[in-house]
C-alpha cells in the first residue's frame, strides 16, 4: 500500500481498478459491441464509466474503504457474478437465448430487449460493488454514471414494449420535430419539394408522416423519425441528472426550476439540431449514415450536458460570491453617529 500512497492512489481507486477490469476485458473482446448507438451495443457504458470517474476524482477522499472479510466476499461474489454473465453471453450464447425468450414472449422490439440486459447487469453490479465496499450511502457520491446505466436500460425496455408509434403521445411530437428539421434544411440550401413528383435537382426533401425522402448529391434515401429518435433518451438522462444536481445544489427553488427547464429546452433543440445534421449529412456528405448516426447523438448531448452544468455551476459560483460579499458589507457598515 506504500506503493500506492507514493505514486497518490488510495486503496480505493485499486478496488475500483478491479472492479472495471472485466469492462476493459469485454472492450479487447468485442470492440464493435461498443458502438455508440443507444440501442445498438454497450457504448452507453462508456459514458456511464465517464461519469464514474469524473466523480471518483472529488468523491475518493470522502468516501471510506470497508474492506472487512465479509465484504470482500461479497465484493468478489459480485465480480465473479459479472464476468460469469459475460461469459454465458459469449461461450453459451446466451444473447440468443435472452432473444428466444423475448420472441416467445412476443415482446416486439427483440433488439432493444437483448442489450436492455446488460445494462441491468451492469447497473445491478454498479451499485453493489459501492455499496459493499463503500456502504450504500456511497450511490449518493457518485450518482451519475449508475443513474446513466439504469436510464439507459428504462428507454431499451420502453422501445422494446413500446417501439415506433405505439405510445401515441411521444408519436404525436413527431410532426413537430420532422417539421422543424425541414425549415432547417430549407434554410440550410436543401430544397423542400411540396409534393413526390415535384422533380428538382437534389438536394432536396420531401416529406410526408415521419418520412423524410431525401434526395442528396451522394445519393437518394428516405429517413424515418420515430419516437425513439425524439431525444426520449437524452430527455429521460437529463432529468435524472439534473434531478441529482439539483438536491446538490445550494440554489434557491427558483433558480432550480429555472436551470431545469432552460436544460430542458437546450436537450430538447439539441436532438432537433441531431437529426437535422443527419439529413444534412445524407444531403450533402454521403447516404452511408450508419457510422454519422451512431456518434453524433452522444456527442452531442454529452457535450451540451457538461456545458450547461459547468453554466450552471459557474452561475451558482458567482450568486454566492456576490451573496458574501453582500454579507461582509453589511457587517462592515459603521453605525451612524447620534445627533
Amino acid at each position: 500500500m506504500t506503493i500506492l500512497h507514493k505514486a497518490g492512489l488510495q486503496s480505493s481507486d485499486l478496488f475500483l481498478a478491479v472492479s472495471l477490469v472485466p469492462i476493459l476485458g469485454l472492450v479487447i473482446l468485442d470492440p464493435g459491441s461498443f458502438t455508440l448507438g443507444w440501442n445498438e451495443g454497450r457504448g452507453g457504458f462508456v459514458f456511464a464509466l465517464l461519469f464514474l470517474l469524473m466523480e471518483w476524482y472529488d468523491a475518493r477522499s470522502v468516501l471510506k474503504l470497508q474492506a472487512d472479510r465479509s465484504r470482500l466476499i461479497g465484493w468478489s461474489s459480485c465480480l465473479v457474478g459479472f464476468i460469469t454473465y459475460f461469459v454465458a453471453v459469449y461461450a453459451l450464447s446466451l444473447h440468443e437465448l435472452i432473444g428466444r425468450f423475448g420472441e416467445n414472449w412476443k415482446i416486439p422490439e427483440l433488439h432493444s430487449w437483448v442489450w436492455l440486459w446488460d445494462y441491468l447487469v451492469f447497473a445491478i453490479f454498479l451499485i453493489a460493488v459501492f455499496g459493499i465496499l463503500f456502504g450504500i450511502r456511497s450511490i449518493k457520491e457518485i450518482p451519475t454514471g449508475i443513474v446513466y446505466t439504469v436510464g439507459s436500460g428504462v428507454i431499451l425496455m420502453l422501445d422494446s414494449f413500446f417501439p415506433y408509434g405505439s405510445i401515441s403521445f411521444l408519436a404525436g411530437m413527431v410532426p413537430l420535430i420532422t417539421n422543424i428539421v425541414v425549415a432547417l434544411l430549407g434554410i440550410s440550401g436543401v430544397h423542400i419539394m411540396k409534393s413526390p413528383y415535384d422533380f428538382t435537382a437534389p438536394p432536396s426533401v420531401y416529406l410526408t408522416g415521419n418520412f423524410l425522402w431525401m434526395q442528396g448529391i451522394p445519393g437518394n434515401i428516405v429517413l424515418q423519425i420515430n419516437w425513439p429518435c425524439m431525444g426520449v433518451f437524452s430527455m429521460l438522462i437529463y432529468t435524472l441528472i439534473m434531478a441529482i444536481l439539483m438536491v446538490k445544489l445550494d440554489a434557491t427553488r427558483k433558480r432550480k426550476v429555472l436551470y431545469f427547464l432552460i436544460g430542458a429546452v437546450g436537450t430538447f433543440f439539441i436532438n432537433i439540431f441531431r437529426i437535422f445534421l443527419i439529413a444534412y449529412y445524407v444531403a450533402f456528405i454521403s447516404i452511408d449514415v450508419k457510422i454519422f448516426h451512431e456518434n453524433i447523438g452522444e456527442f452531442l448531448f454529452l457535450g451540451w450536458v457538461v456545458l450547461f452544468l459547468l453554466a450552471v455551476v459557474k452561475a451558482e459560483s458567482k450568486f454566492a460570491h456576490a451573496n458574501k460579499q453582500l454579507s461582509t458589507g453589511k457587517g462592515n457598515v459603521s453605525a451612524p453617529n447620534g445627533l
